[in-house]
């Protein structure tokens, strides 16, 4: 028994791909339309950003190292894990938006139209705070190369480049898991902040100055540490203090591509559910 091939997928995909650019296209119009609106998205992206950056600029004035580590150091981790945000912000950053589209009733559109409902979500508007994030990031990574002596040589550029995308692609996996949950659960929308504030709180800083229980937790169940320190370990040289292995600090590619494929799971699984039962 032969099958005959599906030619029509192809241009079912792109057809897909047009109408999520259509839509992200509109959104970003209506956006730009409101210069003062864009304004405040941006400034508000920078505001957050440099209020992470005062606080450790408080911490170093009163300790100058912090678990061996020195200011340019941390300031590599918490470089690295905010270009990170922000590239997750610019690209995946609607998903929470899920729960003001379920309570305005315009997730049900997402489920009538011929485009995945995750891809409409990721294209329903252009966050431009993202490009407040991702300015203020640069500007720290500035920084901090300036106060850190570096070899960089192109397996050094490449492991931070690839650092930052892990970092990106573990914030959507886990932001992936709250967004299901969300879904199948009305009353935990609250997740968003929460991981938002955990990392921005705990991210930013050396593994080794947090109790044995906060490394486990955000090694091996919410892999924050993943999105900064342990590639900023390896890059400074101190990928022989981490805690467990030294091995862990090249593994953040493979964390992400894991919270990711688990993240879809979840979307995918409670997304199932909210249309049998939504």
């Amino acid at each position: 028994m032969t099958t005959t091939p599906d030619t029509a997928a192809p241009a079912r995909r792109v057809g897909r791909l047009r109408l999520a650019a259509v839509i992200m296209r509109a959104g970003l119009r209506s956006q730009l339309a409101n210069r003062a609106d864009f304004a405040m998205a941006v400034a508000n992206g920078v505001t957050y950003q440099i209020t992470v950056l005062l606080f450790a600029t408080v911490v170093f004035s009163r300790f100058p190292s912090l678990g061996g580590w020195g200011l340019g150091e941390i300031l590599l981790i918490s470089s690295i894990r905010m270009l990170g945000h922000g590239l997750y912000m610019l690209f995946f950053g609607n998903l929470g938006l899920i729960p003001h589209l379920l309570r305005e009733g315009r997730f049900e559109a997402f489920r009538t139209r011929p485009a995945p409902v995750l891809l409409q979500v990721f294209t329903y508007e252009a966050p431009i705070n993202a490009l407040g994030d991702l300015v203020v990031a640069g500007a720290s990574l500035t920084v901090c190369l300036s106060l850190l002596d570096i070899t960089w040589s192109p397996a050094a550029v490449c492991f931070l480049v690839v650092a930052v995308a892990a970092a990106a692609v573990i914030e959507l996996g886990l932001n992936l898991h709250i967004a299901g949950l969300v879904l199948r659960f009305r009353g935990s929308e609250s997740l968003f902040f929460w991981l938002d504030n955990t990392a921005g709180n705990f991210g930013n800083y050396p593994l080794s100055v947090f109790p044995a229980v906060l490394q486990g937790a955000f090694t091996f169940g919410i892999p924050i540490a993943f999105a900064g320190y342990y590639p900023a370990a390896w890059l400074t040289g101190h990928a022989d203090t981490v805690p467990v292995s030294p091995l862990l600090v090249h593994l953040a590619p493979l964390v992400a591509l894991l919270a990711v494929l688990s993240g879809l799971v979840v979307w995918r699984r409670c997304l199932a559910w909210y249309s049998r039962n939504g």
